[in-house]
């Protein structure tokens, strides 16, 4: 099941501009984005060209001089011939790189890869302050670009794909005599979605205690040991792990670090504009974006290594929250909703013995009545199944075909999911009560 909070959701439509009648009839479409009943265009809040977008990545770009240092390793064609450079150029700088004559930023910076913003880089960084800075800078960099590309696209589209039939139907457009793609739909919006804010909140929480706070290792040594993915350095990564405050636990010093990271994008999305005459509202869900994503996201501060899937949704990173759910909606609940019309994503996964019987259930409600009416969550959606279940489902199809899984907005057959899906949750903490 999928459960929605009016109680968030409406004020959060009617701060974009909804009347309240439009907003108390509204629809989740799509996953789990709010929007009007035939009154606003798009009404799942996206054109189609506005794509998911990578925080975990802002954060690397950020401490690492506008430089993803994932690019390094893409292979020759096609990312470097276009840029005019050689054969022979990438193997000397790759082989100058290996040998550990060049750093990784010099290299970048010599094949053109550096694409944000120079903020410098962690081992340079003297305070949190500074960690800070460059991530919010990262950020509305890189959010205005995305809200320009979006709008150069719409520019182009309106022209060449005109959509005359969801503009019959959309209340606005006969009253004003223009298609849904030149704002003729009474209510105007665009959603950006971001993906792994449990991996920024927590690799924010993870730089302050580790390098200004407990002082278990310097910035350089926790750059470094990023750029290795913690190889040789195995007890900081044990630490890490086993040890550290991490975001999802009911840590108030981890799970500030939520709030700020979710502001911070918010309002670098409500800056932004449409041509077609309304606003942007920010959301925080990936569908399964955040498996490919993490394809692309070099190994991250909160423990994660390179090429694992990001945080889903609002949740914590996979497996790092230990004290059950209660502190799971405790840590989650310091995100403020209503800035997030576009729709936020939290996945729960309970073990199927602790909701045997009635006391079971009625526990489940009054946890989602805690974090809707105390604490104003707006989304929450459940899996009942074990670790275990899926596991044999993965070795015996056939004898489980018949098993669902909700996985975002929507539920699939499990052994119908890609296996990297299927591995992303099982990777999710098995809840108890």
């Amino acid at each position: 099941p999928s459960f929605e909070n009016d109680e968030v959701i409406v004020p959060s439509l009617m701060d974009r501009g909804l009347s309240l009648k439009s907003a108390r009839n509204y629809c989740a479409i799509g996953c789990v984005e709010p929007g009007g009943t035939g009154d606003e265009w798009p009404a799942c809040g996206g054109t189609g060209s506005a794509s998911y977008f990578n925080m975990a990545n802002t954060l690397w770009l950020g401490i690492n001089n506008g430089t993803n240092p994932m690019k390094v390793v893409n292979h020759y064609t096609p990312y470097l011939k276009p840029l005019g450079i050689t054969y022979t150029q990438y193997i000397v700088l790759l082989a100058l790189w290996e040998s550990g004559s060049a750093t990784v930023g010099d290299l970048c910076r010599r094949l053109y890869l550096e694409t944000g913003l120079s903020t410098g880089y962690l081992y340079e960084m003297t305070s949190m302050d500074e960690v800070v800075e460059a991530y919010r800078k990262q950020m509305e960099y890189f959010v205005k670009w995305h809200v320009s590309l979006t709008n150069n696209f719409e520019y182009v589209a309106r022209n060449v794909i005109p959509l005359p039939v969801v503009s019959c139907t959309m209340d606005g457009c006969m009253e004003k005599g223009a298609d849904v793609m030149w704002g003729g739909a009474r209510y105007n919006s665009t959603g950006l979605a971001g993906v792994g804010i449990g991996n920024v909140a927590d690799s924010m929480q993870m730089i302050d205690h580790l390098c200004f706070k407990a002082k278990k290792c310097t910035t350089r040594e926790l750059y470094d040991a990023l750029m290795n993915n913690w190889e040789g350095h195995e007890d900081l990564y044990d630490y890490i792990v086993n040890e550290a405050p991490h975001y999802g636990n009911g840590d108030p010093e981890a799970d500030a670090w939520v709030r700020w990271a979710s502001d911070v994008f918010a309002e670098a999305v409500k800056k932004g504009s449409s041509i077609r005459g309304g606003g942007w509202s920010a959301g925080l869900w990936p569908v399964t974006t955040n498996v490919a994503f993490g394809l692309t996201t070099a190994a991250t501060p909160d423990g994660r290594k390179s090429g694992e899937p990001l945080a889903d949704g609002i949740s914590p990173r996979q497996g790092s929250d230990k004290n059950g759910p209660t502190c799971v909606l405790s840590s989650v609940g310091n995100i403020d909703c209503r800035q997030f019309a576009n729709g936020t994503l939290l996945n729960l996964k309970f073990s199927p013995s602790c909701l045997n019987g009635a006391d079971g259930v009625q526990k489940l409600r009054q946890l989602l009545e805690t974090y809707f009416f105390d604490m104003m969550g707006m989304e929450v959606q459940i899996n009942v199944i074990s670790t275990a279940t899926m596991r044999a489902a993965q070795q015996d199809p056939d004898k489980y075909k018949d098993l669902v899984v909700r996985i975002a907005g929507f539920s699939v057959y499990f052994v119908e999911m890609h296996r990297t899906g299927q591995n992303d949750l099982i990777s999710r903490t098995e809840l108890d009560m």
